[in-house]
């Protein structure tokens, strides 16, 4: 299994760590809010914002940074997700909370005094800072550990902010019995997927509750960078309005549905259905309130580790390819290389 008991540790640790934050006030007092995240930050993102529309109410929703810079009139409380605040996603972000004179703002990282939190210092007002020491190196087929801490700090702000009997508390006996469940159950999903002729040549869908949930998001984000699949993430009760119909032409899918609260018996109908033309698995989520989160991250990092084993990187990293990475100076290639390949493409594809 890609997680340990070493993992668990650290998350209870961090779900339980007293520490205070003074953002908890930013976020009680807002009517909205916003989560800001690019990368593997939008599960932590999502994570939060999910907690607040459901226990709470407020509107809060996720969106990308792209489409936050674009929205100069939008008035929510901004909270960003950033693990170190050095991309230039999250600066562009804490650039322009400052353009537009946010009353208050969040910053939720592991790097306090990263150019994102400078920027933001920067502006009239001094933002509200949420942070945690950063986890050990990781260097499994995705950073689980940065995953967790967002995840645990985007938790125990929401918590704060609302208390506890409104959002409810993730009981250290639960979910040490969730990550029990998901390193039992792993298999039997990984399993299911890996049994299918040509699966990685399959379109990995996954069905929930919403666009952008925080329980699909993960495995569309982690399947994603971690080389395996890029999955789509539906909801599942706009598949079966007629989302379905390309689908049912191509017969060329997997699907992986995700439980929420009031699906079960949708989840039952739709797999009795489906199961007779395609693959259909299902992640038996059993814990409640903010640990079915947890539940279900654990069960797809298991998953995604158990899938890289099949495609032989082991629980790591693929390589990358050093064209399409090196445009950003990613991988072995030159930013410069990357260029004149873009232009030569673009050459060819106008003659």
């Amino acid at each position: 299994m890609a997680l340990t008991l070493d993992d668990l540790e650290m998350i209870q640790e961090r779900l339980k760590d007293p520490t205070k934050f003074a953002a908890a006030h930013a976020l009680e007092t807002a009517s909205a809010s916003v989560w800001i995240a690019s990368g593997l930050a939008k599960i932590s993102a999502a994570y939060g914002a999910a907690l607040v529309e459901q226990h709470v109410g407020f509107p809060s929703k996720l969106t990308s940074a792209m489409d936050y810079c674009q929205k100069p009139l939008l008035r929510a409380l901004p909270v960003l997700v950033s693990l170190k605040g050095r991309h230039e996603d999250a600066v562009g972000v804490a650039q322009s909370i400052v353009n537009r004179s946010s009353p208050a703002s969040v910053l939720i990282t592991g790097e306090p005094e990263g150019p994102a939190a400078q920027t933001l210092r920067a502006g009239r007002l001094t933002p509200c800072i949420v942070s945690a020491s950063f986890p050990a190196r990781d260097r499994r087929f995705v950073n689980c550990g940065s995953i967790f801490m967002l995840s645990a700090l985007a938790y125990q702000l929401v918590r704060q902010a609302f208390g506890s009997d409104l959002i409810g508390v993730v009981d250290e006996y639960d979910l040490a019995q969730a990550f029990s469940r998901a390193a039992e159950g792993t298999h039997a999903i990984a399993q299911g997927i890996a049994a299918v002729e040509r699966w990685q040549d399959k379109q990995l869908i996954i069905l929930g509750q919403g666009l952008g949930s925080e329980l699909t998001l993960p495995w569309q984000s982690i399947f994603a960078e971690a080389g395996i699949a890029t999955a789509t993430c539906l909801d599942l009760k706009d598949y079966t309005h007629g989302d379905h119909a390309a689908t049912v032409r191509a017969n060329n899918a997997i699907f992986l549905m995700i439980p929420h609260p009031g699906t079960e018996e949708m989840v039952r109908i739709f797999t009795e259905r489906f199961v007779t033309r395609f693959p259909v698995l299902v992640a038996p989520l059993a814990s409640s309130g903010p640990t079915r989160f947890w539940e279900n991250l654990f069960y797809c990092c298991n998953t995604a580790d158990a899938l890289t084993h099949r495609l032989g990187y082991g629980g790591h990293r693929p390589p990358k390819d050093p064209t399409v990475h090196g445009w950003r100076g990613w991988g072995g290639g030159s930013g410069v290389a990357a260029t004149s390949g873009i232009l030569s493409g673009a050459t060819l594809a106008s003659s």
